[in-house]
C-alpha cells in the first residue's frame, strides 16, 4: 500500500475477536527502572555462589558491591549485550540517527549472555520471572538507573527503592 494511505477496514479484524488485554505491571525493578533491584537479585541468587570475589569462575564476578558509578557485576555483563549507543559519541549529527538494525540484533535476542544462560549453564536453572527480569534489562538498552537525579542514582546504587516520576 502507498505510505500516504491506511489500508482499507476488514470485517472481522482479530483484535476485535475477544476483549481487550489488561496491562500488566512489570517485574520489581522495573518501575522505575533499578538495575540492582531487577537484575542483582536474580544474581545474587544463582550465580555469586560461583562468581564472586573469592570465586571468580570464568574470570567474572557477578557482585551487587558497587564500582565507580555502577556495580561489579553491571560492569562485567553490560559489554556482553549488544545495545543502541546513538548520540553517545557527543558528536550531533549522530544523536538520533541510529542506523537501520537487523531484527534480533540487539537486546536479548542479540545476547550471548541469555544463549548461554538458556542452555544449560552448569546446571542453572532459570525460573520464567529469572528469565523476564533478565530480558526486561537487555530489552531496555542495558540501563542501570531509572533516574538522572544524581541522589535518586547514588540511593539506587546501593540497592534503595526510590519513587517514580511525578505525572502532573
Amino acid at each position: 500500500e502507498p505510505r500516504e494511505t491506511a489500508p482499507s477496514a476488514q470485517p472481522g479484524a482479530l483484535a476485535l475477536k475477544r476483549p481487550p488485554s489488561s496491562i500488566k505491571p512489570g517485574p520489581d525493578g522495573s518501575k522505575p527502572f533499578s538495575y540492582p533491584l531487577l537484575v542483582q537479585p536474580v544474581l545474587d541468587r544463582l550465580c555469586v555462589s560461583c562468581h564472586s570475589d573469592e570465586k571468580p569462575e570464568g574470570k567474572i564476578v557477578l557482585t551487587g558491591k558497587p564500582q565507580g558509578r555502577y556495580t561489579v557485576s553491571y560492569n562485567a555483563l553490560a559489554p556482553r549485550v549488544r545495545y543502541s549507543a546513538w548520540g553517545a559519541r557527543g558528536d550531533f549529527r549522530q544523536t538520533n540517527s541510529e542506523p537501520a538494525t537487523v531484527p534480533g540484533f540487539f537486546g536479548a535476542r542479540g545476547s550471548t549472555l541469555i544463549k548461554l544462560l538458556l542452555n544449560d549453564h552448569y546446571g542453572v536453572a532459570l525460573s520464567s520471572a529469572d528469565i523476564e527480569r533478565l530480558v526486561t534489562w537487555m530489552d531496555t538498552n542495558a540501563l542501570f538507573y531509572g533516574t538522572f537525579d544524581p541522589p535518586d542514582q547514588a540511593r539506587q546504587q546501593r540497592g534503595e527503592r526510590i519513587e517514580g516520576p511525578k505525572i502532573e
